[in-house]
């Protein structure tokens, strides 16, 4: 399995063995085997090489959306009713206006590419949101914002559309203009929630992590750490684009009595398969909520309260939790050694924020349109939630945070393909569980005070639809594998047979014929139930060896250069030429032979077969 690994190092990352006291459901089981001791045993990668520059500071950034896209993720993440005002805000909504729906958790991928392109788009077409719905901390006229921003969307996807299809050929760009030349597609699109939700972590990458973060002059920024000139902002733009592959997105939603336990970010899917621990290069979250923390709503006389919920992070990085572990499970403390400041929130204090000197915790209070960023192997955590309140009445709002993982090219394609929280990526956990349940050995009656293990249950296999389908893809997979191995084979024997007939003037100088090699390749195997290749098989196999017209440069570029095309390059010098190229030709010309393919016909067994050189 470690083959499969991505390549960590040429990416400034360093596994080593790094035990945070958490073994992986996939991987529980090899604990009782010792044979598969290294294959359980947790690691991690670090990435000194590329975030080493960087302090273990936290940045702060208040106002970090447009406050109207904050409350956007608010309603597209919460599942249960939110204040009236803003219900009645939704139910409202008329046709131009997109129908948000709640879903928690849920999970997306924005590469820096689509970030990239939303940008440019902004700096190119301009969007159609007014001023004052820009601007507007209270997030009034919630409705008119909403009908804007789907036109935003349509505007951009339609944009999109006309970028991709200056890269496509003539022929492709004129079908897609006439099947889709009303846009219903697109419009069709802006109405999934799926989309809406990705295109608003769209959005939010762009302002935080492309245009907030390393603006040096930004406003509202507060960081906490180590002091240092040269730290003013968490990373240089360049040097971010060039190390990023994308960032993952997903958004949480908790009500009083929910908490977040002591971890670090990693990527799961990852850890689920290798038992490897990858910390994101960078980490971060949004809190999407109209709530703070002891504070009345700014610019209102209203109380909009929450009591707990901080986000907490210690800057003594992977160092604190080697002590501690996953969810405290090496120390015992599921805080992670937290605890709440007995000076809650002080003036003191900018924002509110709290930094213990000796145990480097930093705990920060919750505020909406709050953003939050640091290194990415920061342990941290969010405070238990102790009440959410209105006017000092008890208040069905939940807390909702979005979340940002920033990875580099060694792990992000992998990533995006089934980013955490996201359906893919729960659909993955439930056939990995699905087939851990099914392949658990069965354990026969107690002998004496023994059990022992017999065997797999293969009835259960067989009721479990997702694995059963698993497997039979997993065959078809094997299958295929098998039967390019033995065709490249088969290849390598018939030029090796020809070059032999042309070296040493084999069968008095005479040319081989078709029927010479079907006859000493598949013969012996015709009477042989289940053998590869027969005789119908070598003889297909050579007449599509033949029609391959790809040239000696494509050829060339490929891992199995002399195997599946007509084309072999001598590498060794059997003819007296190393690294010369030669081809098959035969008494039927190649333009007959497609005829034939055409006409269903294979080249005939009478045809004789020689080499010649190509250059």
């Amino acid at each position: 399995m470690d083959s499969n690994l991505p390549a960590f190092e040429s990416h400034g990352g360093k596994l080593e063995a790094y035990d945070d006291g958490h073994i992986p459901e996939t991987f529980q089981e090899e604990q009782t085997n010792d044979d598969a001791l290294s294959s359980s045993t947790p690691r991690i990668v670090r990435y000194d090489a590329a975030v080493s520059t960087q302090p273990s500071n936290v940045y702060i950034y208040d106002g970090i959306l447009n406050p109207n896209s904050a409350r956007m993720l608010y309603e597209v993440t919460a599942t249960s009713s939110t204040i009236p005002s803003q219900q009645e805000d939704i139910k409202q909504t008329t046709d131009g206006a997109p129908m948000l729906q709640g879903e928690s958790p849920w999970g997306t991928y924005v590469t820096i590419q689509e970030a990239l392109e939303w940008i440019e788009w902004k700096k190119l077409e301009g969007n159609c949101l007014p001023e004052h719905y820009t601007h507007d901390n209270n997030c009034n006229n919630f409705e008119e914002y909403l009908i804007a921003w789907r036109q935003n969307m349509i505007r951009f996807r339609k944009w999109q559309a006309r970028s991709n299809k200056q890269s496509t050929d003539e022929k492709k760009e004129e079908n897609m203009d006439t099947n889709n030349r009303d846009g219903s597609d697109i419009y069709r699109q802006v109405e999934d929630m799926d989309y809406i939700r990705h295109s608003l972590a769209v959005e939010a990458v762009s302002k935080f992590f492309l245009q907030t973060i390393p603006n040096k002059d930004q406003i509202g920024q507060t960081k906490i750490g180590q002091a240092s000139k040269d730290t003013t902002t968490l990373f240089q733009s360049p040097d971010f684009l060039q190390q990023a592959h994308g960032v993952a997105v997903w958004a949480l939603s908790s009500y009083s009595g929910n908490s977040v336990q002591y971890h670090i970010d990693y990527a799961e899917l990852l850890r689920y398969e290798y038992n490897v621990t990858v910390p994101p290069l960078y980490a971060g979250t949004i809190q999407c909520s109209q709530l703070w923390n002891d504070q009345k709503r700014p610019n209102t006389n209203q109380n909009q309260t929450m009591k707990g919920g901080e986000f907490c992070v210690n800057l003594r990085g992977l160092d604190h939790y080697s002590e501690h572990g996953y969810k405290g499970n090496i120390s015992g403390d599921s805080s992670g050694g937290w605890r709440r400041p007995k000076n809650d929130i002080t003036d003191q204090c900018p924002k509110g924020i709290h930094t213990n000197d000796n145990t480097k915790w930093v705990t920060v209070p919750y505020a909406f349109n709050r953003g939050i960023v640091h290194r990415g192997d920061l342990p941290h955590l969010s405070a238990p939630v102790e009440s959410i309140t209105i006017d000092n009445n008890a208040s069905t709002l939940a807390r909702v945070i979005v979340g940002f993982n920033v990875f580099g090219h060694d792990v992000g394609e992998r990533i995006s393909k089934a980013p955490e929280h996201s359906k893919t990526f729960r659909r993955k956990v439930r056939m990995y569980r699905s087939t851990i349940n099914t392949c658990k050995p069965k354990e026969s009656k107690n002998e004496g005070n023994k059990s022992r293990q017999t065997g797999m249950d293969i009835s259960q296999i067989r009721k479990n639809k997702g694995l059963t389908k698993l497997l039979i893809l997993a065959k078809r997979e094997k299958v295929k594998k098998e039967l390019r191995r033995n065709q490249e084979q088969l290849s390598c024997k018939i030029w090796n047979r020809l070059l032999l007939v042309e070296n040493h003037a084999d069968k008095n100088g005479q040319l081989l014929t078709v029927a010479d090699i079907v006859h000493e390749f598949g013969s012996i195997n015709d009477d042989i139930d289940g053998s590869w290749p027969k005789s119908i098989d070598v003889h297909v196999h050579l007449h599509h060896l033949l029609l391959s017209t790809k040239s000696t440069q494509d050829v060339s570029q490929q891992q199995n250069k002399s195997l599946m095309h007509n084309h072999f390059q001598d590498s060794e010098g059997v003819l007296g030429s190393p690294g010369a190229w030669y081809s098959i030709q035969t008494t039927t010309a190649i333009a007959q032979t497609k005829q034939m393919e055409e006409k269903r016909k294979l080249i005939p067994l009478t045809a004789l077969l020689d080499i010649t050189r190509v250059n």
